[in-house]
């Protein structure tokens, strides 16, 4: 089954320009490393003792390997509900919309029209650096979903493959859109 529905949802002549598969690799990482620190803390909350005085530990064998096995479980779960997702998530450019189709189960779309994107900007962290995909995030900002400092945009491109192109791609479609409204 092909689960890139954007085609059922696009405009009387709209045409699909782009179309985007983020990168999971990202997400998996950032779940393993939460999954280690979690279990470390846990692990160090049980073997270190509760008082100074007392340098017994009073913990069993299997108070520890429940802890580890109840960690693993609910990480596993996550993880397992972040594939399920990441099937189900596209971007794609139109010649009239910015589109993001996304989902667990079912699939959702949202869109921003092309010439009300006031605002693009990029963000590459430093896991995007490590990795060494060329990806990062691209942000859009409109006048009913703007960009505010406490708070990040809400239409945002996640992980995607070389992010300054893309975003020279996007600023360059805006910033005709735009032009061509007046």
């Amino acid at each position: 089954m092909n689960r890139n529905q954007i085609e059922k949802v696009l405009m009387k002549d709209e045409k699909v320009l782009y179309t985007y598969k983020p990168m999971f690799i990202k997400t998996v990482i950032i779940t393993v490393i939460c999954y280690l620190f979690t279990l470390l803390f846990v692990l160090l909350a049980l073997l270190i003792p509760a008082s100074a005085e007392s340098m017994e530990i009073n913990v069993t064998g299997g108070i520890v390997a429940l802890a580890v096995i109840g960690i693993t479980v609910f990480f596993g779960v996550v993880l397992l509900l972040l594939a399920l997702a990441y099937r189900n998530k596209f971007y794609a450019v139109t010649n009239k919309r910015f589109i993001i189709q996304s989902g667990l189960l079912g699939i959702d779309f949202s869109s921003i029209p092309i010439s009300g994107v006031q605002f693009i900007s990029v963000n590459v962290s430093v896991l995007d650096k490590i990795l060494g995909k060329g990806t990062g995030t691209v942000s859009f900002g409109t006048v009913s979903t703007p960009v505010t400092p406490g708070q990040g945009a809400k239409f945002n491109f996640l992980n995607i493959y070389d992010v300054y192109e893309n975003y020279r791609i996007f600023k360059e479609l805006s910033d005709k859109a735009q032009t061509e409204d007046k």
